[in-house]
Parts: C-alpha cells; sequence; structure tokens
C-alpha cells in the first residue's frame, strides 16, 4: 500500500496541476476574445465618428484616467490617447443620457429667457442694450 501512496499523490498533483492550467489558458483565452470583441466594438463606434471628430478640446485628467485612455492605447484598442479620451466621453454621456436630456431642456428654457429679456429691454429703451 506504501508504494501505491506517492504515486497516487503524484497522479492528484498531476491532474490539479493541469486543471488550473486549463483555466488558466481558458480564463486567458476568453480574456482576449473580450478584448477583441471590445477592440471592435470601439473601433466600429469610432471610425464613423473620426471624420466628425473636428473639435479640439485641452483637458486635464488625473493620472487614474490616464493610465486607463493608455491602456486603451496600448491594447490598440484606440489609435491615440486623442481617440480613447473623445471614446470615453462619448461614452460617458451616453450613459448618462437622460441627464443630459434634462440639461438640455434646462439650458433651451434659459436661453429662451435670456432672449426675453433682450427683447424687453430693446423695446423699452430703444435698442441700448448696456454692455453692448
Amino acid at each position: 500500500m506504501q508504494d501505491n501512496e506517492p504515486s497516487r499523490r503524484e497522479k492528484v498533483i498531476r491532474d490539479v496541476g493541469r486543471t488550473v492550467t486549463d483555466a488558466v489558458v481558458r480564463g486567458t483565452d476568453e480574456a482576449v476574445t473580450v478584448a477583441e470583441n471590445i477592440k471592435e466594438t470601439i473601433k466600429s463606434k469610432t471610425s464613423g465618428e473620426r471624420a466628425t471628430r473636428d473639435n479640439v478640446v485641452m483637458v486635464r485628467v488625473d493620472r487614474e484616467s490616464l493610465d486607463k485612455m493608455d491602456e486603451l492605447v496600448e491594447a490598440e484598442i484606440a489609435g491615440s490617447r486623442s481617440e480613447a479620451a473623445a471614446y470615453l466621453i462619448s461614452q460617458g454621456i451616453r450613459s448618462r443620457e437622460p441627464l443630459f436630456d434634462t440639461i438640455s431642456a434646462k439650458v433651451a428654457e434659459i436661453r429662451k429667457a435670456k432672449e426675453e429679456l433682450r427683447a424687453l429691454v430693446e423695446s423699452r429703451e430703444g435698442g441700448d442694450i448696456p454692455g453692448d
């Protein structure tokens, strides 16, 4: 029975080793597949938008945000920090769409109120608006 004991242990160790190796390989394969899917999604979403990215905005970001943008570039999901930032901004806006819809409605109200005030001042004072 003692002769059998080391071989059973070795078999269990080999089986555990294979199981762990298989799990790591499957996990790595899944991670690569997910990364490729994300990369293709971002490329397909940004390829049509790239031509419309005519506006330049200079922005300072914290280290964590910069690291995330650099990871997108390093993984070749985005071609540059600029592309990564544009993608992340657009996704952030999309993810908070109801909030931005509310903000847009309020801004429209404010613009309308300003125009009404301007018209009121012009009609009462013969067109002279302070500061013009």
